[in-house]
C-alpha cells in the first residue's frame, strides 16, 4: 500500500496571460500555431484547426512510425519504385543496401522521398500499407483532424493536417530519443552498398536553417509542394523551455517562426512546483525524527491559464520504517498537469534515523496546508 496525497500547486503564480490569437506573429501563414512542448498549452493560434496539406512535414509521422516498428540497424535494399521518387532525394539507388539509420537522416535532413518510400516498403511492403500506420498511430497519439495517405507529403487528395495537430504529433515525437537526435542534426554522412559491392558516401544537409540561425534551435522539419506551399515546423529548448511553432503555406516562414518563438520565451515564466529539501512526510520514532523530503527541485514554464491545475502526487510506501540513511530514496513526487505526468522527483531521507522502539509515518501537514491556502488565495 503506497500514501498518496495530491497537492495543488500555488494558483497564485500563474496569473492568465491570454493566448494570443491575433495574426500579428504569422501574417502570411494560412495556419500557425505556437505550444509549450513542456505544459501542452497553446501560447499563439491562428486557423489552428483548418484542414491544409502538409507537404514534407508529413516525414515527422514517417519517422515516428520508422521508429516505433523497426531497429535502426536494420538493413533496408531500395526498391526501383523507390529510387525513383519524384521530387527532393537522399540520393540512394535501386538495388543498393543502406540502414534504416542512415535512410532515417535522408529522410529528415535531405527530405529525401525517395528514403521515406523506402522506409515504408520495409516496414509495411508498401507506401499505402505504411500509411495506414501512421493513421493508427496518429489516432493514439490523439490527432483529431489529420490524414495521411503516404510517407513522403507529395500531393495526394486527402492527405492534410492542421496547425494544432502538427504541434500535438511533433511535441510527441520530440519524447522519442531518436527522433530527437537525428532532426537537431546539421549534417550526416550516411553509406549504402551498391549491387556491385563497392561502397558509396552520401553527404546529407539539413535543410532547416533555423538550427544554425536562431538560438536553442533543435529542429524539426521543412516542407514545400506547389499546392502546399511553404510549410514549418520549428523547434527550441531555453533553460528547460520547450516551443514549438508549426506555420502551414506561409510565405514568410524563417521570420515568422522566429518571431513566434521569441513570443514563447519573452511571455514565459518559472512556476516552482516543489522546492529542494520541502518536507512532505515525517517519520516519528522512538529515537528521533526523521523528514522525507524532496531531493530536487522540478521548475515549470509557463504561460497562460495552463499550471492552474498543475498537482503533486506524493507517492510513498506505507511500509517506510527505520533505519533509514540520509539521501535514502523512499518513493516519489510525481509532477502532474492535469492527467499529464511531467515529471518525477524523488523523496529522500533528510537524515539518519535508527531503528529504536515503535515509529510513526505521518504527513507534512504545515507543508500541506501552506500549498492549499496559496491555492485559494490565487
Amino acid at each position: 500500500m503506497t500514501f498518496k496525497v495530491i497537492l495543488p500547486l500555488a494558483a497564485a503564480v500563474l496569473a492568465a496571460v491570454p493566448c494570443i490569437t491575433a495574426a500579428a506573429y504569422a501574417d502570411t501563414s494560412a495556419g500557425a500555431c505556437l505550444i509549450n512542448a513542456v505544459t501542452g498549452e497553446t501560447v499563439f493560434e491562428k486557423n489552428i484547426y483548418e484542414k491544409l496539406p502538409m507537404a514534407s512535414t508529413t516525414k515527422i509521422m514517417t519517422l515516428l512510425t520508422a521508429l516505433e516498428n523497426s531497429e535502426p540497424d536494420e538493413q533496408v535494399t531500395v526498391s526501383v519504385n523507390a529510387a525513383g521518387q519524384e521530387g527532393s532525394s537522399a540520393y540512394i539507388e535501386a538495388g543498393a543496401v543502406i540502414s534504416m539509420n542512415d535512410l532515417s537522416y535522408g529522410l529528415m535532413l535531405n527530405s529525401g522521398n525517395d528514403a521515406a518510400v523506402a522506409i515504408a516498403e520495409h516496414v509495411s511492403g508498401s507506401a499505402e500499407a505504411f500509411a495506414e500506420k501512421m493513421n493508427s498511430l496518429a489516432g493514439e497519439i490523439g490527432l483529431k483532424d489529420t490524414e495521411f495517405k503516404n510517407p513522403n507529403g507529395l500531393n495526394a487528395e486527402g492527405h492534410y493536417t492542421t496547425a494544432r495537430d502538427l504541434a500535438v504529433l511533433t511535441r510527441y515525437a520530440l519524447k522519442n530519443e531518436e527522433f530527437a537526435q537525428i532532426v537537431s542534426t546539421r549534417s550526416y554522412t550516411a553509406h549504402q552498398t551498391l549491387k556491385d559491392g563497392t561502397v558509396k558516401e552520401v553527404e546529407y544537409i539539413n535543410h532547416n536553417k533555423l538550427l544554425g540561425a536562431y538560438e536553442g534551435c533543435i529542429g524539426v522539419k521543412t516542407g514545400y509542394t506547389e499546392a502546399a506551399g511553404r510549410c514549418l515546423v520549428s523547434a527550441a529548448e531555453r533553460g528547460g523551455a520547450v516551443y514549438i511553432a508549426v506555420t502551414l503555406n506561409s510565405k514568410n516562414d524563417w521570420a515568422e517562426h522566429k518571431a513566434m518563438l521569441d513570443h514563447g520565451f519573452e511571455t514565459a515564466r518559472t512556476v516552482t512546483a516543489v522546492e529542494k529539501g520541502e518536507c512532505v512526510r515525517h517519520i516519528v520514532s522512538e529515537s528521533g525524527a526523521c523528514e522525507l523530503v524532496a531531493a530536487d527541485s522540478f521548475e515549470i514554464p509557463v504561460n497562460s491559464k495552463k499550471g492552474t491545475d498543475v498537482t503533486v502526487r506524493i507517492d510513498i510506501s506505507d511500509m517506510i520504517a527505520p533505519p533509514l540513511n540520509k539521501g535514502e530514496k523512499v518513493g516519489i513526487l510525481e509532477i502532474y498537469s492535469g492527467d499529464e505526468l511531467l515529471g518525477t522527483v524523488d523523496a529522500v531521507a533528510a537524515s539518519d534515523l535508527s531503528l529504536e522502539g515503535g515509529y510513526k509515518a505521518k504527513p507534512c501537514f504545515f507543508t500541506a496546508m501552506i500549498r492549499i491556502i496559496k491555492s485559494i488565495l490565487g
